[in-house]
């Protein structure tokens, strides 16, 4: 069942503001906002995380060299907000696509959980993504039921649906695997960070499990699929929050090394080619200097290899950039203060303005 929003619905409201800035005002009881961003890249030097997430299978050419056991990482996000005294923040009842491991680092985070398979037909959502036959979804889901305040008149089934909770502490960490049904309720100045890894990811049989497990590393040590700022301030996605993009080692990097791989190497023209067809009407001059550029700062030789694409640094680049072009921009479509009310999950009925005392 489709909910559709009445008039006196309120939107999902995201801003954009420095850290610094909201440090210096989420104390505040008149301020409520929390931040949920990428984390850093030098704030993930700080972060060592858990290692029970290793041995994700990975192509030979996209193995780490010196950690070769290390799963694919779609993002890294930090989460910060305060809570003083019996005063608490709380999200909507929602499922997300990707597999997620959250850390508690200080506060607490009450979880309450749903099996979709079991409970689906009891817990009325936005949106018809989630298929209960196939335990699949076409995207991230909210239920319109306030986890506050439920109101059972408007859904008694809610009433049926069995729920289970736990309780994260400073220290604990937490694994949510994709689609499962959850709320949250934070307490406290809490800090938590999360990493998260997508649903195609599969075990390597061949994993050196004892080298993994022995594995001591920070946040910033994982070839994370999308960093913050970025890479170097020459990408298109320099300074820009790249929370759900797409992944652009799929979409790209995978079937142009097997272009490469099949036909023994590619020519800058024939690369070139290829990123045009991406681009699907964005290309000019600059993307043609922009494959040159990174052609040549990838190989010394007249073709690119499998393993060119995989491990060089311009034809990663140039793969980010394909991919922040595909989302519609780049460097400036975020500005400080900016608001964004979204009134839909698919994206459309926002409405954007600056709010000049952020």
């Amino acid at each position: 069942e489709i909910v559709h929003c009445s008039d006196d619905i309120l939107p999902y409201v995201e801003s954009y503001m420095k850290i610094e800035k909201f440090v210096e005002q989420y104390k505040s009881p008149t301020f409520d906002k929390y931040i949920i961003t990428q984390m850093p890249d030098e704030m993930g030097r700080e972060v060592q995380m858990p290692n029970f997430f290793m041995c994700g299978k990975r192509p030979d050419g996209d193995k780490r060299k010196n950690h070769p056991y290390m799963t694919r990482m779609y993002e890294h996000n930090l989460w910060l907000n305060y809570n003083e005294g019996l005063n608490f923040s709380s999200s909507v009842i929602h499922y997300d696509m990707n597999h997620q491991i959250m850390c508690q680092i200080t506060g607490a985070k009450e979880w309450f959980f749903w099996d979709l398979k079991d409970d689906i037909d009891h817990i009325p959502m936005w949106s018809e993504y989630y298929q209960k036959s196939t335990h699949t979804a076409m995207g991230s889901d909210d239920s319109p039921i306030d986890g506050e305040r439920v109101d059972l008149v408007k859904f008694p089934n809610f009433a049926k649906a069995k729920w289970y909770n736990t309780t994260m502490y400073p220290g604990d960490c937490l694994y949510t695997p994709a689609l499962s049904l959850h709320y949250v309720r934070t307490t406290g100045r809490a800090l938590a960070v999360m990493t998260m890894f997508q649903t195609e990811e599969r075990y390597d049989a061949q994993c050196d499990v004892e080298a993994a497990h022995k594995a001591n590393l920070t946040m910033a040590d994982y070839d994370v699929m999308w960093s913050f700022p970025e890479e170097d301030p020459a990408n298109l996605g320099w300074n820009m929050v790249k929370m759900g993009f797409p992944n652009w080692k799929r979409i790209y990097q995978g079937p142009l090394a097997q272009y490469a791989e099949a036909r023994g190497g590619l020519t800058v023209k024939q690369l070139a080619g290829i990123v045009k067809k991406w681009l699907e009407g964005g290309w000019n001059k600059q993307w043609s200097s922009r494959v040159k550029v990174a052609f040549k700062g990838a190989t010394e030789s007249d073709k690119l290899t499998a393993e060119d694409v995989w491990q060089s640094k311009p034809i990663r680049w140039l793969l980010k950039d394909v991919a922040i072009h595909a989302e519609g921009g780049g460097r400036g479509d975020q500005e400080e203060g900016e608001t964004v009310e979204r009134y839909s999950l698919a994206g459309d009925g926002v409405r954007r303005y600056k709010h000049d005392e952020m």
